[in-house]
């Protein structure tokens, strides 16, 4: 009787080894649930940004250089697009005032009111799988005190993929962003 007992007792042992190995393999595999700020803090470059209802790339690094910085409890995005106009410092200083001007804003805003330059920065918070970002500094001042959340679907030590969850009064296009690590 007690070789009975022993033989389940050590099968149940097995069994739950073999579990608890499994269950943690398939965690793994899915995703991280809990991100921390030690996963985020550092420098990303997106590499592409898309429409994660059709799929179809409406960013990427061919057309657009972008950077997110996070620290442990501040983040920042400096993004421009590659065609944006470059204009040197000593041609610059030959422009009229009126002209420095509208050179200035053809910096941030084409003719066709686009953005090509955006800077923006703040605070965040983590909890779970959703990255809440509270713009303190932007460019467009609508966007202040607002909480932005990125919803992270995958992160590893190379790469992250988020997608946006704007609050209704930022009602953008969703977007399913992926950025490398870089530093």
């Amino acid at each position: 009787m007690n070789r009975h007992k022993l033989l389940r007792t050590s099968l149940g042992l097995t069994m739950a080894a073999f579990l608890a190995v499994t269950l943690a393999g398939v965690n793994f595999a899915t995703g991280q649930v809990a991100v921390k700020a030690e996963d985020v803090i550092g420098t990303w470059e997106l590499v592409s940004a898309k429409d994660p209802k059709t799929g179809a790339v409406v960013s990427d690094a061919s057309n657009r250089l972008e950077q997110m910085l996070f620290t442990r409890s501040h983040w920042s995005i400096l993004s421009m697009r590659r065609d944006r106009a470059i204009v040197k410092a000593a041609n610059f200083a030959k422009l009229s005032p009126e002209d420095k001007h509208k050179t200035n804003y053809a910096l941030i805003w084409n003719d066709k009111d686009q953005q090509v330059f955006a800077a923006r920065g703040g605070t965040y918070t983590l909890s779970g799988d959703k990255l809440h970002q509270t713009e303190t500094i932007a460019i467009r001042t609508g966007r202040i005190g607002v909480d932005r959340v990125l919803k992270i679907i995958r992160l590893d030590k190379d790469t992250m993929v988020a997608q946006n969850e704007d609050p209704p009064e930022l009602a953008a296009s969703a977007r399913e962003y992926i950025y490398r690590r870089i530093d």
